[in-house]
């Protein structure tokens, strides 16, 4: 997973395990620019996968709702677990995410939605400690 040029600060790599695997886990820190970073970076690492932009947009939803409404630490880790792409995002808050019905003109609150109309299974992991909010995309990357 190559990342070139100046640091990026909003989403830090914690692990990639290579050998046999293909998981990466990220460290993300509550900034408005570490949606996207996650997403470039996960682009990079699951590059080859079948649905890569519903995976993209699924992380992107599920990461910007921690930004935006949960307690830091935030932290993304994505694993292939048989013939699918799990991706859970923990963070420090126990509140679950609120299904919202947003109006037409709303620019906000289609997360969840989105996560019932393109991933094949998620779901919400309450802790002492906080929460992780996780969800599966059929297909692994081609090698």
């Amino acid at each position: 997973m190559p990342v070139r040029g100046r640091a990026i600060r909003a989403a830090s790599v914690l692990r990639v395990m290579r050998a046999g695997s293909h998981a990466i886990q990220l460290g993300v820190g509550p900034d408005s620019s570490s949606p996207r970073n996650t997403r470039r970076l996960f682009a990079a690492h699951f590059a080859n996968h079948p649905r890569l932009d519903d995976l993209l947009l699924c992380l992107s939803e599920v990461v910007t709702n921690a930004v935006l409404h949960a307690v830091p630490p935030i932290h993304v880790l994505g694993n292939i677990v048989g013939s699918t792409v799990r991706i859970e995002v923990s963070d420090g808050s126990v509140a679950a995410p609120l299904r919202r019905t947003p109006k037409n003109s709303s620019p906000t609150g289609r997360g969840l939605i989105l996560l019932d109309h393109l991933a094949s299974a998620w779901g919400v992991e309450i802790t002492g400690s906080g929460k992780t909010v996780w969800f599966e995309i059929p297909g692994v990357p081609a090698t």
